[in-house]
């Protein structure tokens, strides 16, 4: 039996964040619980944010690190939550310097 890949990690994403952080997560042993996208009916948007709202609660009482990386969309329904923010590194500049 193989050991969970994840190492008792979850990071919270926000939609727009998801492509670019997704290899990086996984790379540092995060799963991950996605955010509703923007311009679902507020219906949707309310459950699935109550979905995540008691993974997030479960994956805490069982002992995971549970992170967030936000984009503000959704920042007064997840201020109840009190994750901690996922330190979303600048992009690397290096490739945007001339040979010289």
């Amino acid at each position: 039996m193989n050991a969970d890949p994840r190492a008792r990690r979850i990071a919270v994403v926000a939609d727009s964040l998801l492509e670019p952080l997704l290899d990086e997560l996984g790379a540092q042993g995060y799963g991950v619980i996605q955010l509703p996208p923007p311009g679902l009916d507020r219906e949707t948007t309310l459950a699935w944010l109550e979905q995540v709202a008691e993974h997030v609660a479960e994956f805490r009482r069982t002992g995971y690190q549970v992170v967030l990386a936000g984009d503000g969309l959704y920042a007064e329904e997840l201020d109840a939550l009190g994750l901690p923010q996922y330190a979303i590194q600048p992009p690397s500049t290096s490739r945007l310097i001339p040979d010289t």
